[in-house]
């Protein structure tokens, strides 16, 4: 076999340490409870908007371009990624999902007058199901479990996944990810988040899915601290 020269040889201890750290992926099965309110903005790979009827900005979801718009949750789990999608951002507060939900849940507006319920049945009626919904009356009744699930946490708390499902499923919690910053940034679990946020939960189970290198590089830390 050929010799061949260490390429780290070169490097001062520290830049090996970095680099080694860089190269080494976080847990993502790790679950940790943080407040809500941390998570203000939404990780967006699109860069389609629209305007809800109360005027504010928001991703559309489309066949094309909204099935998805942050990191899969498995396929991209612990890793660390570089570029600038941690600056590709959104408010939440002005995430269509969350806006229907507090357009239902707090202006007391039925479904079927929210944009979020209208847009998403576009997209089945164009041929795209969502959330395992192939007609408008299938996402009528993923509306009604969310009614559900409103009122669950009102009374009981917002309780894990792994409580909620006897150890099955434990993982299926809202996901995160790390931007350069430091900072939360939203990834998937749209609806519980946004209860969460509506009835001023305290704190909720998340964890990361993806952490920007700029944040590897410069923390020790694999989760920031407030």
């Amino acid at each position: 076999m050929e010799w061949q020269e260490d390429p780290h040889a070169g490097l001062a201890f520290a830049e090996w340490k970095q680099t080694k750290r860089l190269q080494r992926p976080a847990d993502p099965f790790t679950v940790r409870r943080v407040d809500p309110d941390r998570i203000r903005h939404v990780t967006v790979y699109t860069d389609t908007v629209d305007k809800a009827q109360d005027g504010e900005r928001h991703p559309v979801f489309t066949p094309s371009s909204a099935r998805f718009a942050g990191f899969f949750r498995t396929a991209n789990a612990g890793t660390v990624v570089r570029g600038e999608w941690d600056r590709r951002l959104l408010p939440f507060d002005e995430y269509l999902p969350y806006v229907g939900l507090r357009r239902h849940f707090i202006d007391d507006v039925d479904w079927k007058d929210t944009r979020y319920y209208q847009n998403i049945v576009e997209c089945i009626a164009g041929g795209a199901p969502l959330w395992g919904c192939e007609t408008e009356a299938e996402f009528r009744g993923r509306c009604e479990e969310l009614d559900r699930l409103y009122k669950r946490i009102d009374r009981e708390g917002y309780r894990s996944a792994s409580e909620l499902r006897d150890g099955k499923l434990q993982y299926d919690e809202v996901a995160v990810n790390i931007g350069r910053d430091g900072h939360l940034l939203f990834n998937d679990g749209k609806h519980r988040l946004s209860i969460a946020k509506l009835l001023d939960v305290d704190t909720v189970p998340v964890r990361v899915i993806v952490r920007h290198q700029g944040w590897v590089a410069s923390s020790d830390r694999e989760f920031p601290s407030e």
